[in-house]
């Protein structure tokens, strides 16, 4: 696990070295919705104080993560019953983890601490909000997800996030 977490560290860091030389970074694993967001938003906190906010990190997870097509449903399991399905994998929980160790590193960066995402993580694994339900945006509205179920932002930051402009 601390060598998976020490990688994902370590190629944010790097993307970031390039980044600030000027140089151009293409990040792709080999399907888009594991590694990709992972790294991409570690390095927009890293770089970008705004991500370091509650609700920065909130719209960094709506625009990497869920937004992307990040396969919550096949890695967090909430679908399959009996939990076997060789889909399942912690990659959003790598990358909370990622952010904590930055933010018990730096603490004094971010506005969020230890409980907030905690919170993120509690919830993740609730199915009480509509969230990190489903597979990508598209399963989630054609199911009526958004409908029928409340964001863990509105209940995390005590109103909605504006959706940004597109």
């Amino acid at each position: 696990w601390l060598g998976h977490i020490r990688s994902i560290l370590l190629g944010a860091r790097q993307m970031c070295e390039c980044l600030g030389k000027g140089v151009s970074v293409l990040v792709h694993c080999s399907d888009g919705w594991d590694r990709t967001p992972t790294l991409a938003a570690l390095a927009q906190i890293i770089l970008d104080d705004a991500y370091r906010t509650r609700r920065g990190f909130a719209r960094l997870v709506e625009k990497e993560f869920c937004s992307f097509g990040h396969k919550f449903g096949d890695r967090v399991g909430h679908h399959d019953p009996n939990y076997r399905s060789l889909e399942r994998s912690p990659v959003f929980l790598q990358f909370v983890e990622c952010v904590w160790n930055l933010s018990v590193q730096y603490p004094t960066a971010f506005e969020f601490n230890e409980e907030f995402l905690r919170l993120v993580v509690k919830h993740l694994y609730s199915c009480r909000f509509g969230t990190f339900l489903l597979n990508s945006e598209y399963e989630r509205k054609a199911s009526g997800v958004f409908v029928q179920t409340d964001s863990l932002w509105s209940h995390l930051l005590g109103s909605p996030l504006v959706p940004l402009a597109t």
